[in-house]
């Protein structure tokens, strides 16, 4: 327990880092400042951070810290520079087939609205494509040297109609793409519901980028996708990083919040909306709810156990997901494989087998764990005051 409540209090100074309470972090010891500082790396924090403290936003940070957060930021301004030529080398070679393509989250976010493109880290690039060109998106870029697993025309269309993204495509320069069919797909707790998503008007609404070199969502849309993929495909276990790349994106672009609010609404994600609003209002911009006019309140309690679950160990993501599926007893389909994995073969199925003893173990372990058990229950919570 006492472990639990040091990642707790480690993982609040950490969000509080991250926006207009920072006088909070202070008062750690050099050893809470180490955990904090692995926290960082974890949740691909630090190259912000060091952002933050070079523009005098947050101060007193121990030597060691911030040589690391220095590090990283150089380090990942190195990154970011492959990943945007590597999306321009994507787009081009979609493009000479006839296929458009829009740049979702990470690299829109940093070439638009954060104060430099090395402070938003991101692990890969993605590319929204229309269903019906997903396929052959897929293979055009493999034409053009990127690495990826051989899909035969009956697999390449199942992902295409059942799966968000193709399994990730490699550059040679080793950049990973994936290659989104849909903006968003199935929950992830079975049973749970999933807003209503817009394609085609995600493409469509779309506007070349000069900054990015590739075409961008729309503000609503971009808006639409950074809530559902942080509260209703993740819930919440995508780490503070969500919290900053919603408070800049509604900074920094044009948004129709009523117009936003009614589509909220209608396609079901405008509880979520108020959940992570509430979340950049207590930790990141004050006044924020009261600039989108949000129509629902969210209590101080929920709020407690959701801003957790944005620093949670990420090793015990799904661990925690097993946990909130037997809170809410059910868990079916916890088990299944992704269609790429799907035992065929001896060797295919023994290796099913030792995935499954795997993760038995894993959860067997987290079960007596305080702090995997709270966020497994915590999750669950949250999914029913999402889904209303």
């Amino acid at each position: 327990m006492a472990k639990a409540m040091q990642r707790a209090r480690i993982g609040r100074a950490l969000l509080a880092l991250c926006g207009h309470r920072a006088d909070e972090a202070e008062g750690l010891t050099e050893a809470e400042w180490a955990c904090l500082d692995e926290m960082a790396e974890e949740h691909r924090l630090r190259p912000y951070l060091h952002g933050r403290m070079t523009r005098g936003e947050i101060g007193d940070i121990p030597a060691t810290v911030a040589a690391n957060w220095q590090a990283s930021h150089r380090r990942n301004g190195i990154v970011v520079l492959a990943q945007r030529r590597a999306l321009a080398q994507a787009v081009a070679a979609l493009g000479e087939q006839g296929i458009g393509a829009v740049a979702l989250k990470g690299s829109a976010l940093a070439w638009t609205v954060y104060p430099a493109p090395a402070e938003r880290e991101m692990r890969d690039i993605d590319l929204l494509v229309a269903e019906a060109n997903a396929p052959g998106a897929y293979t055009a870029l493999q034409a053009a040297g990127w690495q990826a697993p051989a899909l035969g025309e009956s697999e390449l269309r199942d992902f295409a109609q059942t799966e968000t993204h193709f399994p990730p495509l490699t550059s040679p320069e080793r950049v990973v793409c994936e290659l989104h069919a849909h903006a968003w797909g199935r929950p992830p707790l079975p049973g749970s519901p999933m807003p209503k998503r817009d394609d085609a008007g995600m493409l469509g609404n779309a506007r070349h980028s000069e900054a990015l070199g590739a075409a961008i969502p729309s503000g609503q849309d971009m808006l639409a996708h950074l809530v559902v993929h942080a509260a209703c495909s993740h819930l919440l276990n995508v780490g503070p990083q969500a919290l900053i790349d919603i408070d800049l994106w509604s900074a920094r672009k044009p948004v129709d919040w009523p117009a936003f609010w009614e589509r909220a609404k209608r396609d079901g994600f405008d509880r979520p909306a108020a959940l992570v609003f509430a979340l950049v209002e207590r930790w990141r911009r004050l006044g924020f709810l009261a600039e989108t006019g949000c129509p629902h309140e969210v209590s101080p309690e929920i709020l407690d156990e959701a801003e957790l679950l944005l620093v949670q160990d990420l090793g015990q993501r799904k661990d925690v997901s097993v946990i909130a599926s037997l809170s809410v007893a059910n868990l079916a389909g916890r088990t299944a494989q992704h269609p790429l994995d799907r035992a065929s073969t001896r060797e295919s199925v023994i290796g099913r087998f030792g995935q499954l003893a795997g993760r038995a173990a894993s959860l067997s372990k987290s079960l007596l764990s305080p702090g995997t058990r709270r966020d497994g229950r915590a999750t669950a919570r949250l999914q029913k005051w999402m889904d209303g």
